[in-house]
């Protein structure tokens, strides 16, 4: 649910429409992300990024004021379809306040990412009212960026993806939300704080011990992050061995409590090669019988 309580599909993709690449966190090696942006080119979609896409503040991409004019220039710009992102690590949430909704609002469009860019991810589907989706970035591997491509490009038959491993069984239909643990537990208290009341939470995490997992989740409970949700859907815990998964698993089981919910495990998102591309602000049908979830259509044929 949006502030308007509105949501607006963006259109697919076409071949020939304009792509922008943009930089809102750290910065990308330029080898690495020239290899990306050719790699889409090749699909059959011009790329277009600014020249100091590369450059470095610290540990950001340029500074506050670079970031974001160049996420504002390609939200106004009618002639950019999607926007994709170079890379994680850290910086949207310096830059989230200045950004232009009302130019997405009257022109929808596809805007992909994971990781740090849940903070825009939220922004988006909560103050524009727009789907977004979870996917690779522009320097993660070619492989990641085909199935990006494919999702962005649409088709008739709905998106689903299995192989889920239940821990509690059931069935929901809700509103997916959700993304990166941190930035979940980030959020609380600012513009882009995570709804999730009558949704499927999402997470996702990469290189965190069991105990600050245990924070993390524990701001979300007493935030009230875990009350009325609809499920509970468990993304790739990179970097973490078997004993910490089944840790992460038992953590999120106890915040979920006695609620009859279903939750699954397994979810092939998040950090590390294989990082499916799905969207966020649709409904998603969780059916742990099936080992799977469904996606309404979020983009317009």
């Amino acid at each position: 649910m949006t502030l308007s309580g509105k949501t607006s599909r963006p259109p697919v993709l076409r071949p020939g429409d304009l792509i922008a690449i943009a930089a809102p966190s750290s910065a990308a090696a330029r080898r690495d992300l020239i290899r990306g942006a050719e790699f889409i080119a090749s699909k059959g979609f011009p790329v277009t990024y600014r020249e100091d896409i590369c450059a470095k503040k610290g540990y950001l991409a340029g500074d506050d004021s670079r970031r974001r004019d160049e996420l504002n220039a390609f939200i106004r710009d009618p002639e950019v379809k999607a926007i994709l992102l170079a890379r994680g690590g850290y910086g949207v949430s310096r830059i989230i306040d200045g950004l232009s909704t009302s130019a997405l609002k009257r022109r929808p469009k596809i805007v992909a990412g994971y990781s740090d860019a849940t903070a825009l991810l939220l922004f988006l589907q909560q103050r524009c009212g727009l789907p977004v989706l979870h996917g690779p970035f522009v320097t993660d591997s070619p492989r990641d960026l085909s199935r990006l491509i494919v999702t962005m490009k649409g088709g008739r038959e709905p998106l689903t993806i299995g192989g889920l491993r239940t821990l509690r069984p059931g069935k929901a239909a809700a509103p997916l939300t959700g993304g990166n643990l941190t930035l979940l537990a980030h959020s609380i208290g600012t513009p882009f704080e995570v709804e999730t009341r009558r949704r499927v939470l999402f997470l996702e995490e990469v290189n965190e011990a069991p105990y600050r997992v245990d924070r993390l989740i524990r701001q979300l409970v007493l935030a009230g992050k875990f009350r009325g949700i609809s499920g509970l859907l468990i993304g790739r815990i990179s970097g973490a061995g078997r004993s910490s998964r089944t840790a992460w698993e038992r953590l999120l089981l106890e915040a979920v409590g006695e609620r009859k919910i279903p939750v699954a495990a397994a979810f092939p998102a998040g950090h590390g090669p294989g990082n499916a591309t799905f969207p966020l602000g649709v409904r998603a049908r969780l059916d742990t019988d099936g080992r799977s979830v469904a996606f309404d259509p979020f983009l317009q044929l």
